[in-house]
């Protein structure tokens, strides 16, 4: 597919839509997320405030990459933990550690990204846009996207709470992470100093994680009713000869329109290849921090003693782990399933209604379609694990295993 070039702010061929404006919205939640511009065209805020930010960014970068190091370097520099603070080590550094390696591997794929929401927020709108679905597109994305943040948020709420409560009712330090620096038994002004500078560090990477999947989870939701929008647009062309006109005009009407079908289905396979490119790694991290995480959260719910505060930091993030994964799962899924109606829909197009040479024509072009369509249409994970909500019950129950077998 040829490459997309940069849409000029003086355009007047792009038409504002809703899926257009949703993009929009989620790209610039990225940029102020994480300073980078997944939008075609440059972003509409005032000169002063991107200025600014473009100069504030790097260092904001650099806090979260040092957040990152210093979870690993905990392993070295904090050897006397008891079982419930290694445990919450290995489960923060692994979540922590996947999902930044995922926020990295979607900054080196950025013109990709631009390129995919240009072809869907607009190349493939101005052929064939049906408000019922994207009606419906921008449902499921807006239930979607509010799960992730509030369970997002509700976990890192639940550690910095619990820590708090922990910290004022006990003579325990506020340790609601395991950082390379201060000692968990360090009491100076200095340390609690830092130890909240780290709870401020983990904010930021939070920030940019949750732009990122919701990026991600609002291209794979959209290339999901592109086939739904496909589909109606083959069953659509029946009513060519409905129309008035002579017979001749309506085969030569659907003809055409038919290849635009053939051509719109190309880019929207094209755009399904491209978000396996750019997201293949959110997609398999995701499957390895589900398996990783929810077994290391049964063994500390096995070792960790029964009390409020305690419970809820685990079951906030076993709820984060599952509609996590599950939100990417199903929705890869969903692609799988639309994709598959496709070939009734060019059958049902209303080819059967030419005639003579038209009739020749158009049944080469439909039978070229279909054989097409029938190539089962996956999003992976790992290279090998075909993401579907049959996959998603497989890999919870493979959690599960991984437990019984280590406990």
């Amino acid at each position: 597919m040829p490459r997309i070039k940069k849409a000029s702010r003086n355009m007047t061929t792009i038409k504002s839509n809703r899926t257009y404006v949703l993009f929009h919205t989620i790209c610039k939640i990225a940029f102020l997320s994480s300073g980078t511009n997944f939008w075609f065209e440059d972003m509409d805020f005032p000169a002063k405030l991107i200025n600014i930010y473009n100069a504030i960014a790097p260092v904001l970068e650099v806090i979260v990459a040092l957040f990152i190091m210093s979870h690993c370097g905990a392993f070295w520099t904090q050897p006397n933990l008891n079982e419930k603070q290694s445990n919450d080590r290995m489960l923060l550094t692994c979540v922590n550690g996947l999902t930044y390696l995922v926020y990295v591997n979607i900054l080196y794929y950025k013109r990709e990204i631009r390129e995919l929401v240009m072809t869907l927020a607009v190349r493939l709108k101005e052929v064939c846009n049906d408000g019922t679905i994207e009606k419906m597109m921008l449902r499921t994305t807006y239930r979607y996207i509010s799960a992730l943040v509030f369970i997002c948020s509700s976990a890192m709420i639940s550690y910095g709470l619990g820590s708090g409560i922990q910290a004022l009712t006990t003579n325990a330090t506020f340790t609601n992470m395991i950082p390379v620096w201060p000692d968990v038994e360090d009491r100076r002004i200095i340390a609690g100093a830092g130890r909240v500078v780290h709870y401020i560090a983990w904010l930021f990477l939070l920030a940019r994680i949750i732009a990122i999947y919701m990026l991600i989870l609002t291209i794979t939701i959209s290339i999901a009713h592109q086939f739904k929008h496909l589909c109606k647009y083959f069953v659509n062309l029946n009513d060519i000869f409905e129309g008035s006109g002579s017979q001749e005009e309506k085969e030569r009407k659907f003809e055409n329109a038919f290849k635009v079908g053939v051509k719109m289905h190309a880019i929207t396979l094209w755009c399904t290849r491209q978000i396996q490119l750019t997201a293949g790694m959110a997609f398999s991290g995701q499957v390895i921090i589900n398996v990783c995480s929810l077994g290391l959260l049964m063994i500390q719910m096995m070792s960790t003693e029964r009390t409020l505060v305690a419970m809820m930091q685990i079951v906030f993030m076993a709820l984060l782990i599952l509609i996590g994964t599950g939100l990417f799962l199903w929705n890869a899924g969903d692609i799988t399933i639309e994709a598959s109606r496709l070939p009734a829909a060019i059958f049902h197009s209303g080819w059967h209604n030419c005639s003579r040479q038209s009739s020749v024509r158009v049944r080469k072009l439909v039978t070229i379609a279909m054989t097409q369509a029938q190539d089962r249409v996956v999003i992976k994970g790992l290279g090998l694990i075909e993401l579907s909500y049959e996959s998603y019950v497989a890999i919870v129950k493979s959690s599960y295993s991984l437990f019984s077998v280590i406990y």
